[in-house]
């Protein structure tokens, strides 16, 4: 399995995803002209990584603007982890957000609300990057 390594552009976010190690990470803006074709490829690596996942995996989401067909496909990526993890995986999703935005701080609250993963919300001040 094969890691994925896309750079950030002015309207796609960092993507990061190391099934070794068991880690994804999405960061920047997520507003992609083909928001299926950008997020599809990530999925079908997520939906074979779930196969055989690693006994922990951490999802780090460090968006600072989300479209709604990217909350969306986001979403759909989290199922698969959903999955895993009532099969007895270990699976950490943080969810981080500039200190005085609040519109991510929502948006953290509302994806806690729309997947069965405990979510962590997570001020990017706290965290060394």
């Amino acid at each position: 399995m094969n890691s994925i390594n896309i750079p950030a552009s002015d309207e796609s976010p960092l993507v990061i995803f190391n099934p070794k190690k068991g880690i994804l990470e999405i960061s920047g803006k997520s507003l992609p002209e083909d928001t299926k074709g950008f997020y599809d490829p990530i999925i079908d690596a997520v939906k074979e990584y779930t196969q055989k996942p690693n006994p922990h995996t951490v999802i780090n989401l460090k968006l600072n603007y989300i479209n709604s067909s990217s909350t969306k496909k986001i979403l759909e990526l989290v199922t698969h982890f959903e999955k895993i993890e009532k099969e007895g995986f270990n699976v950490e999703l943080n969810w981080f957000y500039e200190e005085n935005d609040d519109d991510m701080l929502e948006e953290g609250h509302e994806f806690n609300r729309l997947t069965e993963l405990n979510v962590n919300i997570k001020k990017l001040s706290q965290v060394y990057l």
